[in-house]
């Protein structure tokens, strides 16, 4: 009888801890890229070496037809994102739709299609503990060659465009987006 009281005990006390660990209810982490991160500055890489002078520099102003003077991208553990765009002439421009992520590679499929479906590469490691991210992707730019913007000034250069866009040169180069995050879900 002493028997069958501790079998029953140890049943009572170890059926609910075994089911109890199950739980299939439990929500995977989600993917360290899910928040909300606003661009810091843009860098120029892999130029031609007679544009080294860009190399690196970082700006924060881009040129999508209308200068974006902040960007902030959302991206929603549904596979969703938003993008907001600070523009210079109109400041309030969003646009959404779905992503997909692929070892390193970053797709933005927009439900806009004013943009389309843009790809992006992820550099380094992105953990649920980053707090910055970089995306580049390939782009062309109208730059001066070294041996130009060696010879003249901002100030000159400002004050006279129409003298300088003949040396501009279209170049094709890697633009990367440097992020911080701001929110973490």
């Amino acid at each position: 009888m002493k028997r069958n009281f501790y079998r029953g005990l140890l049943l009572l006390v170890g059926f609910p801890l075994v089911f109890g660990a199950c739980n299939k209810d439990d929500d995977p982490a989600p993917d360290p890229l899910v928040g909300t991160w606003k661009r810091d500055v843009y860098r120029l890489k892999d130029l031609p070496a007679n544009f080294s002078n860009y190399e690196d520099f970082p700006f924060d102003t881009y040129y999508y037809g209308s200068a974006e003077a902040g960007l902030t991208l959302t991206i929603t553990n549904d596979k969703n994102y938003t993008r907001k765009f600070d523009l210079y002439l109109n400041p309030d421009v969003s646009e959404g739709g779905t992503w997909t992520k692929e070892g390193t590679k970053l797709t933005l499929k927009s439900t806009d299609t004013n943009f389309g479906e843009e790809e992006f590469t992820i550099e380094g490691d992105i953990t649920s503990s980053s707090v910055s991210m970089v995306l580049s992707q390939a782009a062309t730019f109208s730059l001066l060659p070294n041996a130009v913007s060696d010879t003249l000034t901002t100030a000159w250069a400002n004050a006279h465009p129409e003298t300088v866009t003949p040396y501009q040169q279209s170049v094709d180069v890697t633009v990367e987006l440097v992020f911080d995050k701001v929110t973490t879900p």
